[in-house]
């Protein structure tokens, strides 16, 4: 399992914009088999923050997400409401196990 961290910062007025193909990009990256989670996060002080909890099965399952044509389409999309670079980090899950991070069926896709 591998988890990817990505830290977003948009531009004021573009939050809305960004949260919605964000948030179409997330529904259809956890129908893919190799993502087990796909959390989107807005910061409550600092709403043109975000981060993105991207949780995999194998080290290659990110380069496969990548390949994607709704990631593509997500990556063009948002490219220009971009207030710095984003930057991700990898990390390791310690607790829970492993198991314990899968998404409930109903949840999947919504």
């Amino acid at each position: 399992m591998l988890v990817v961290q990505v830290h977003v910062h948009v531009k004021p007025e573009a939050i809305d914009a960004f949260r919605e193909a964000t948030l179409e990009n997330a529904r259809n990256s956890v129908l893919e088999p190799g993502v087990i989670r796909f959390d989107v996060l807005q910061e409550r002080e600092d709403q043109t923050r975000f981060q993105l909890v991207e949780i995999y099965r194998t080290a290659e399952d990110p380069a496969r997400h990548k390949a994607t044509a709704h990631y593509a389409a997500w990556r063009d999309a948002v490219e220009p409401m971009m207030a710095e670079p984003r930057r991700s980090v990898k990390l390791e899950a310690l607790f829970p196990d492993a198991a314990c991070w899968e998404m409930p069926e109903e949840t999947a896709g919504e």
